[in-house]
């Protein structure tokens, strides 16, 4: 009975081994085929391109927001450049106009008349840059000012105690303008 008991052992052991042997074989064999291994080179390769497309129209949206950004900065920027040129252009006219009326302060009638002329050129040429920047902004009594001229409105708003910016941006005139009719205001006063 023991020697029966030994040779099943032995039976069962070796199917054991039988079927192990046999099931690491096929195991072996499938792992090790290049099938299988062509497999998980695509499966991963496939899984590394998609990592980098998404990280690829992640850089794009953000290069593409920033490049709109720079793109409105730019427009800003240039407004503003254009306007500065034709402020400065606005300044230097009435540093000449203010240096060819002390030259002909003498001849007072022309040198007015003159005055006047440039004096509205240069208020034209004012409105049209603040339009461009500020559409909707325009101060509260801008139709009282209308009604009277320029230089009234200048002498009352001086008179007032208003700062000499502050008249030029109100009536969207330079400061040159302003401080020119301040000294002729002066002029007259010491007539």
């Amino acid at each position: 009975m023991d020697s029966q008991l030994a040779l099943l052992f032995s039976a069962l052991a070796f199917l054991f081994s039988l079927f192990s042997f046999l099931f690491f074989k096929f195991y072996l064999k499938k792992r090790t085929s290049k099938d299988y291994i062509l497999s998980e080179y695509w499966d991963e390769a496939n899984q590394i391109i998609k990592t980098i497309n998404q990280a690829t129209e992640r850089d794009l949206s953000l290069i593409e927001e920033r490049q709109q950004n720079l793109r409105i900065l730019l427009q800003e920027t240039e407004k503003r450049i254009s306007v500065y040129i034709k402020e400065v252009e606005r300044s230097q006219e009435a540093e000449a106009v203010h240096a060819q009326l002390s030259s002909q302060r003498k001849s007072s009638g022309e040198a007015y008349q003159e005055l006047g002329k440039k004096r509205y050129k240069m208020k034209e040429q004012a409105l049209l840059p603040l339009e461009e920047l500020k559409e909707n902004e325009r101060p509260e009594n801008e139709a009282k000012l209308e009604d009277k001229a320029l230089s009234e409105q200048i002498i009352s708003l001086l008179h007032s105690g208003f700062s000499v910016p502050l008249i030029a941006s109100s009536l969207k005139i330079s400061i040159a303008e302003v401080e020119i009719a301040a000294a002729m205001l002066e002029g007259r006063g010491k007539e």
